[in-house]
């Protein structure tokens, strides 16, 4: 017998202490796109990351049960879209609603057969190269095949709020 197997196993923190101990770290908030059958869709979004330079890659995590994640995995494409502070009223409108009332009044112009944000200030094209289904979310791994940024500070999370990053 080792060691190991001597230690209790580990008691997750409930549900609602975990998401307020999360909320305290500052995170970034994206909106991911793709187009669907009925036009285009998309979710707000705040796991995002960087996963390779070669290839250019980066890693989003998407509710298993996300309407977004069902489009993006038949797409075999998304967009990830950084959303600045004058965007910020696209965090709630890309959080709640149909597809039409989350595209209602938003610019978007098509970008490799995917919708891109035009309000936002960095947008990145990927083509789904893996999935992992984790817990209660998937993570897509995307190839970037086309970017777009420009110098507006991004929109970012921080104890249940949104806050501009600035000077």
């Amino acid at each position: 017998m080792t060691t190991e197997s001597l230690l209790p196993a580990p008691t997750a923190v409930p549900g609602d202490v975990f998401r307020h101990t999360m909320a305290r770290l500052p995170t970034g908030v994206a909106v991911v796109t793709t187009e669907g059958p009925d036009g285009p869709v998309g979710c707000t979004v705040n796991a995002v990351m960087s996963l390779s330079l070669d290839p250019p890659s980066l890693l989003v995590s998407l509710a298993g049960r996300s309407r977004t994640l069902d489009q993006v995995l038949e797409r075999g494409a998304f967009a990830v879209n950084v959303l600045p502070w004058s965007a910020r009223h696209l965090v709630r409108q890309f959080a709640t609603g149909t597809a039409a009332q989350r595209f209602a009044g938003v610019p978007w112009r098509s970008e490799h057969g995917v919708p891109v944000l035009t309000a936002a200030s960095v947008s990145a094209v990927c083509e789904v190269s893996d999935r992992v289904p984790m817990y209660d979310h998937v993570l897509v791994a995307g190839t970037v095949t086309w970017t777009r940024s420009d110098d507006q500070p991004p929109t970012v999370l921080y104890a249940g709020a949104q806050h501009p990053v600035g000077d």
